[in-house]
């Protein structure tokens, strides 16, 4: 079965096709992949595996779809926050201390790292990352009922971001599995993280912005590094992951071609982290009743989206082998 597309005229197998006529197209709701509350679409009704992923994007926001240009430049300009005030040093010292701590109980290191290490250390990550933007949203959408006032775009931008940490943990744990020690990190950590960031949040909001934003940079180091020992030869790394595929849910999340590997799959998280990075750090910086700046670039991410989707595309990462070895 392959989507058909309206015309006006008649229907066509697909957006190009219609193109080639020099029509405009329009995906009727019963051809496109946007699921029916019935499901009653011939897609919907198939068991297979790759399809129930599929049926699981459509219950999450449009992420943005990276390029591969997007995530080279991202690559070369690893910045970091510089503290200004009290709060920011503050914060800085908590999350950078928390981030020694938790490179000792996760056996890190930036170079041969073993690859059982960074399988616990991507889920525990993960887990926490996904606290601090559902804790955000959550305080903002009760001030907004207890004000009775619109909240500016936030919630949206938060959630979003939530929910990205989440396919992030997601597709970890389709490559690899917890063990009984990982599961009580991940516990630990939210247990004390909720709590954290909720009375950070109720005493200076921009502070525990800024909190995320120095979280996420470290995010970003760790995942520039993961990706740099699995494109180079000789690591524990290289061997065990360089030509693993990548699951069928981060395909369909980030719109990557089915020859896409695991390693591409890192670089669209470690995109996602650095995007986290800028947007905290720019709302560490705004007052709560500031418009939220990033409320456009969410319907240009589901523009783009819908029309890789409609058109049958996938982003130009990972549409070929992207490794390479690189001399140590």
């Amino acid at each position: 079965w392959q989507p058909a597309t309206y015309t006006g005229l008649r229907f066509v197998h697909d957006a190009a096709e219609a193109r080639d006529c020099g029509e405009t197209t329009h995906l009727h709701f019963r051809e496109t992949r946007q699921p029916h509350p019935l499901k009653a679409k011939p897609w919907e009704k198939t068991g297979d595996e790759a399809n129930k992923e599929f049926n699981d994007r459509y219950a999450t926001t449009s992420n943005h779809i990276w390029t591969k240009e997007e995530i080279d430049h991202q690559m070369a300009n690893l910045w970091q926050h510089r503290p200004q005030t009290f709060s920011d040093r503050f914060v800085h010292g908590a999350m950078y201390g928390l981030y020694r701590v938790f490179n000792f109980i996760t056996g890190y290191k930036a170079e041969n790292t073993p690859v059982r290490a960074v399988e616990w250390r991507l889920i525990v990550l993960e887990s926490f990352a996904g606290v601090p933007g559902f804790v955000a949203a959550m305080f903002r959408h009760f001030r907004s009922l207890r004000s009775l006032t619109r909240d500016h775009g936030w919630i949206h931008t938060l959630l979003e971001e939530a929910e990205n940490e989440r396919m992030h943990l997601l597709t970890c744990m389709k490559v690899f599995k917890a063990g009984p020690i990982t599961r009580m990190l991940v516990i630990s950590a939210q247990v004390i993280m909720t709590p954290f960031v909720g009375a950070l949040y109720i005493v200076k909001p921009g502070a525990a912005h800024r909190f995320v934003g120095y979280l996420e940079e470290t995010a970003c180091l760790t995942y520039a590094n993961i990706i740099h020992q699995v494109e180079t030869s000789g690591t524990p790394l290289h061997a065990e992951w360089s030509d693993l595929a990548a699951p069928n849910i981060a395909k369909t999340y980030w719109k990557l071609s089915d020859e896409a590997k695991f390693v591409d799959v890192l670089k669209c998280m470690f995109a996602d982290e650095c995007n986290h990075r800028d947007v905290n750090h720019t709302f560490a910086t705004m007052s709560s009743d500031d418009p939220n700046p990033f409320v456009y670039k969410h319907q240009e991410d589901a523009l783009r989206a819908w029309r890789l989707e409609a058109d049958g595309a996938t982003t130009d990462l990972g549409c070929e082998k992207t490794l390479g070895t690189k001399a140590r």
